[in-house]
C-alpha cells in the first residue's frame, strides 16, 4: 500500500485539538493547528478524565505523558489516589454521602489552562485566527479563511473549536449549529479563602469531585482550581459550580446581583457549601454564564474534507463529567481514521464517514447528561439518575 500525503487543519486548541495534533504528529501526518485566541482566556475549568485517560497518553509522546501530573490543579495528587476516592456526591440538605463513584484504574483532574499551556509544547501552532468561513476546491482540499486576511489549505479541516463552534456553523447553518440554553440559572467562578478556612476545605472536600444535589431543586459542586503553592493556602484557588430552575426574571436576564442571588438560596443546605458561600468576599465576580448544549446531528462533511471534535461535535453539561473524555475518545478516533487514509486502507471520504457515524453516536452523552443534570434538580427522584446507573463510565460500555 502507498502511503498518501496528508495535511490535516485543527482548528481550536483546546484538549481535542491538542491531542488531535499530537496524535497525528506522532504518525508523522502534516498539521496545521490554528486558535483563535490572541491570549490566554481569563476562563479557566477543571477537567475529569477517567476511562479516556489511557487514549489521552497513546496520543501524546513520552515526554508530555510525563508532565501530564503538571496539568492537575494539584500536582501532588497521585492518580491512584483519585481513583480511590472517585467522585463524591452528597445530599446537600444533610453533608451525608448519597454515592461514591469509585474509578480503580484512576482519575486524574485536568486544569484547563496548565493542559493548554502544557500540551502545546511542540505543535505547529498559530495564535489570533479567527475562522470566517471554508471553501473546498476541486482538487479534494479545503481551505479555512481567518479573519486577519490569511488562509490554510489542507486535506481535511476537524472543528475542535468548543461549544459555540465556527466550523460546525459553517458545515450546519446557524440554525441548525444553534446551542440549545437550558432553564437553569448558572454561576461559576473562581475563590480563594483565608488561609485557615481554605486549609479546612481542602482537608473535608473530595480532591477531584464534590457535588450535591439539595431539596430546593438545587445542585451544588465544590472544586480544587489550583494549589501554585503547597505551602501557602491563601494561593490556593477553588471554584464553584451551581445550577437551579429558572424561577425570576433576574435569573433570566442573568442581573448582576449574582452573590446577593446565590446567598439568598442557601438556606438549609450543609456544609461544607454552606459555609463557603457565607466566606465569599463580597465583591467577588461572578460572571453571566448559561448552561448550552447541542445534540450531533449529521452534517455533510464534503466528501470527507470537514468534521468536528470534541464540545463542536456534541457539547453537554458537565453534570456526569463525561465532555472532556469524549473530547479525548473523538480525538483517538479521528487520529485512527488519519492513519488509515495514510496507509492506504480507506479512502479519506470513507473514512471521515466513518470517523462521523461514530461522533454522532458517541453524541447519545449529550441527552444522558441533560437527563443527568435535572436529576440533579430532582431530589426526590436522584437516585434514579443516570450516575447511579452508570457511574462515570461512558454510555454503552
Amino acid at each position: 500500500m502507498e502511503e498518501k500525503p496528508l495535511h490535516v487543519i485543527v482548528v481550536g486548541a483546546g484538549l481535542a485539538g491538542l491531542a488531535i495534533a499530537h496524535g497525528l504528529r506522532k504518525h508523522s501526518i502534516s498539521c496545521q493547528l490554528v486558535d483563535r485566541e490572541t491570549t490566554p482566556r481569563d476562563r479557566n475549568w477543571g477537567i475529569t478524565l477517567s476511562w479516556a485517560l489511557p487514549l489521552l497518553e497513546g496520543l501524546l509522546p513520552p515526554d508530555l505523558v510525563a508532565r501530564l501530573q503538571d496539568c492537575q490543579p494539584d500536582t501532588s495528587l497521585p492518580v491512584a489516589s483519585a481513583g480511590e476516592q472517585g467522585v463524591l456526591i452528597r445530599d446537600g440538605a444533610t453533608g451525608a454521602i448519597k454515592i461514591r463513584v469509585l474509578y480503580p484504574d484512576g482519575v486524574r483532574r485536568m486544569q484547563i489552562q496548565k493542559t493548554k499551556r502544557i500540551l502545546s509544547s511542540g505543535l505547529n501552532l498559530q495564535h489570533g485566527k479567527k475562522l470566517l468561513d471554508l471553501t473546498y476546491d476541486t482538487l479534494d482540499q479545503a481551505t479555512a479563511h481567518f479573519a486577519d486576511g490569511t488562509s490554510e489549505t489542507g486535506n481535511v479541516v476537524v472543528g475542535a473549536d468548543g461549544g459555540s463552534s465556527q466550523v460546525r456553523r459553517c458545515l450546519l447553518g446557524e440554525e441548525a449549529a444553534a446551542q440549545e440554553v437550558l432553564p437553569y440559572a448558572f454561576m461559576n467562578f473562581p475563590f480563594t479563602l483565608p488561609a485557615d478556612k481554605a486549609r479546612w476545605l481542602d482537608s473535608v472536600m473530595n480532591p477531584s469531585v464534590d457535588v450535591a444535589p439539595h431539596p430546593k431543586s438545587m445542585y451544588m459542586g465544590l472544586f480544587l482550581l489550583d494549589k501554585p503553592d503547597l505551602e501557602r493556602p491563601t494561593t490556593w484557588v477553588f471554584y464553584v459550580l451551581v445550577t437551579w430552575p429558572i424561577a425570576s426574571e433576574e435569573d433570566e436576564v442573568n442581573s448582576e446581583n449574582r452573590l446577593e442571588r446565590l446567598r439568598a438560596h442557601m438556606e438549609g443546605w450543609a456544609d461544607p457549601y454552606k459555609s463557603v458561600v457565607e466566606w465569599l468576599a463580597d465583591d467577588i465576580t461572578i460572571g453571566a454564564d448559561q448552561l448550552r448544549i447541542w445534540h450531533p446531528k449529521k452534517w455533510d462533511n464534503q466528501d470527507g474534507r470537514a468534521t468536528l471534535a470534541g464540545d463542536a461535535a456534541h457539547s453537554m453539561t458537565f453534570h456526569r463529567g463525561q465532555g472532556g473524555n469524549l473530547a479525548i475518545k473523538d480525538a483517538d478516533e479521528f487520529v485512527k481514521r488519519m492513519v488509515d487514509v495514510k496507509e492506504g486502507r480507506l479512502s479519506l471520504k470513507d473514512a471521515m464517514d466513518e470517523y462521523d457515524k461514530g461522533v454522532v453516536a458517541r453524541g447519545e452523552e449529550v441527552e444522558i447528561s441533560r437527563l443527568q443534570a435535572a436529576a440533579f434538580h430532582d431530589y426526590e427522584n436522584f437516585d434514579n439518575s443516570p450516575v447511579f446507573k452508570m457511574g462515570i463510565k461512558p454510555a454503552g460500555s
